[in-house]
Order: C-alpha cells, then structure tokens, then sequence
C-alpha cells in the first residue's frame, strides 16, 4: 500500500462523524457521542479542534477506531503528534489495529507513527489487534498481515490487564463489552 488520496477539505469529513457515532465504544456513551459531535461542529465552525475526551483522547484516536480516512488526512494538515496518547498510553495506530482500520494504518505509518510503541501495559499495536480485535471487523486479517509485514511485535501484555482481556478474549462479553482498562 503506497500513496494516499488527495487532501480532503472540512466539507469531505462530514459522513465520517456519521460513522465514528455509530462505532459501538462511542455509541454508547453519551460522554463519547458528545465529543465527537463538538469536534464536528467546531471543524466546520472554526476549521480546528485540539480538545481531548475523558480518556485523554483526541480526535486522531477516534479517526482511527472508525477507519475514517478522510477525516485522518484532514487531522494530519496540520501536522499533530501522531504518536500522542491517550490514558493508557494508546497511540492512534494501536487503536487502528484493534479496530483493524487498515487504511488508517497504512496512512499512519506513511506519516511515521512508531509501529511498535508499547502503551502503558507494555503492549504494542499488533498486540492489541491480535487480543483484543473484535473478530466482527472485516480486516482483521489483513490489517495484522499488514503490520507483521512492516516488522510489528506482538508482546505479553502485562499486569491485570493481560488477565481481563484473557477472560474477555474467551467469553461472550468481547462481542458487548469494548472496556479500556
């Protein structure tokens, strides 16, 4: 994957904060969908929004999550962090590879977001798509093919997390629950 689409203008993002409400973490939460809406209307307002959420996200996390390529592309004109991290210590890639949002992943990587920054827990990127990837998103597969060809490692993750998303990983409740512990 090399080359990416033309530099959207605000007007093209528009559909993609339709998506990004009806990702399951952020539809619902009340708190999340009301983030998202005022990122919307402040970018169409004022052409900018460098707000965080409660879990210290920013808006380059949740265009992430949601594959919004679109939206990323616009984020990236002006020029953010692009490793910045949220709570956890979770960078926009690790939340493209969970979500196995392969176009954001690639895009990323092309702007020079480390593939294997390790969060707070220890874990990197393909970590976190390979066990805590909801197995209902489509790219997966290719997303994880992906970064392992780019060199990514997948680490142990450490600590009570590495046992909740065990339990997780193995139950129902991966399909209900999407916790950030």
């Amino acid at each position: 994957m090399t080359g990416t689409k033309p530099t959207p203008g605000c007007s093209d993002i528009g559909p993609e904060f339709d998506h990004l409400k009806a990702v399951r973490a952020i539809s619902l939460n009340a708190k999340l969908v009301a983030f998202v809406e005022k990122a919307h209307s402040s970018l169409q307002s004022r052409g900018r929004f460098k707000q965080r959420d409660c879990y210290k996200r920013s808006l380059l996390h949740y265009a992430a999550m949601g594959n919004c390529t679109n939206l990323l592309l616009y984020l990236l004109q002006s020029k953010p962090d692009i490793d910045s991290r949220d709570q956890w210590g979770r960078t926009a890639l690790s939340w493209a590879a969970e979500y196995g949002s392969l176009a954001v992943a690639n895009i990323l990587l092309e702007q020079g977001a480390n593939l294997n920054a390790l969060d707070y827990e220890g874990g990197t990127p393909l970590t976190w798509l390979i066990h805590a990837g909801n197995p209902e998103m489509i790219n997966l597969a290719a997303t994880e093919a992906y970064l392992r060809e780019r060199g990514a490692k997948e680490v142990k993750l450490r600590g009570i997390k590495s046992a909740w998303v065990w339990v997780l990983s193995y139950s129902h409740l991966l399909r209900y629950i999407r916790p950030r512990i």
